[in-house]
């Protein structure tokens, strides 16, 4: 059996390293001399035989066995985290950290209500917050970087808990002969050049237009939802897109229509984490405020 005297401090270092991009930032996210991160990772790099950063004009960076210590340590970290959860769980959450993971949409419209709710019960546990696409919040719960995020459904083999449902609208340019017609067909917006969101809701969309009979003439691929909003104000296409994801304020709408899908197309979002069953304190009491939030809260949508 191969022994080695790796501890955790080396492995913490080294996540520390990698998520920073340098000895320097990653000394002082830990409270350590550069000098003293410098000699933890070469001590580690000695126990394992092996080199795991490298350096070039940029930075620093994982070397290719780096990585994969890397995938490996944040789960050692994660499982030593949740330990320390268990212990805060046991005094009732007024200690521990909650890390959550969510696409704009949810973060700006849904998230605020149940944090604030969370945060009134239970003061003493550090929340942060993570955003990405819908994708990558996926990536990040798998990896372990956050405890619980919200995400579309299906998401793949995580557990998930259904929170809502949102509307996906056809967005047009002010005075689109379908902007007055009430509603859309993906049918008749096939027949227009399109604007695909590339930020997470292309493979909804995508799906759509397929079960319609159809695809959408994509002429364009946009991450940016403002961006894309902007395009089609100026008519270079038509777009799909959650209603979550819209400006509230009307003034953001200005010089667009937005109209309902025939038939009617909806996402579901959900709060996921890899596991309910060892999910940490922190994570299963925020999964449980969110299916104990009332139904007429608008701010959230819940729709159970």
């Amino acid at each position: 059996m191969l022994e080695l005297a790796v501890t955790l401090r080396q492995l913490e270092v080294l996540v520390a390293v990698a998520e920073a991009g340098g000895f320097t930032k990653a000394a002082d996210a830990l409270r350590m001399t550069q000098p003293g991160v410098s000699h933890t990772i070469s001590g580690l790099e000695r126990e394992l035989g092996a080199s795991l950063i490298e350096r070039d004009r940029g930075g620093v960076r994982p070397t290719e066995v780096g990585e994969r210590v890397l995938v490996h340590a944040r789960e050692v970290l994660g499982l030593v985290e949740r330990i320390g959860h268990e212990a805060a769980g046991s005094r009732e959450l007024r200690t521990g950290k909650l890390r959550i993971g969510g696409f704009p949409s949810a973060t700006s419209r849904i998230l605020p209500v149940l944090m604030g709710a969370f945060n009134a019960r239970y003061p003493g546990v550090e929340i942060t917050l993570v955003e990405g696409t819908d994708g990558e919040v996926l990536d990040l719960i798998r990896s372990r970087e956050v405890d619980v995020g919200f995400v579309t459904l299906p998401a793949g083999n995580l557990e998930t808990v259904p929170v809502a449902e949102d509307e996906m609208l056809a967005v047009l340019p002010e005075g689109h002969p379908l902007a007055s017609a009430g509603e859309a067909s993906l049918e008749e917006l096939a027949a227009e050049p399109f604007v695909m969101s590339k930020g997470g809701c292309e493979p909804l969309i995508s799906s759509a237009f397929r079960s319609a009979g159809h695809e959408p003439a994509v002429r364009f691929e946009v991450r940016d939802m403002g961006t894309i909003l902007a395009m089609v104000g100026e008519g270079l296409g038509v777009t799909v897109a959650p209603e979550l994801a819209l400006p509230q304020h009307p003034a953001m709408l200005e010089g667009l229509r937005t109209v309902p899908l025939r038939p009617s197309v909806r996402r579901h979002l959900a709060l996921a984490v890899r596991s309910l069953e060892t999910a940490s304190p922190a994570a299963a009491a925020f999964v449980q405020m969110a299916l104990e939030s009332p139904r007429d809260h608008p701010e959230t949508l819940l729709q159970r």
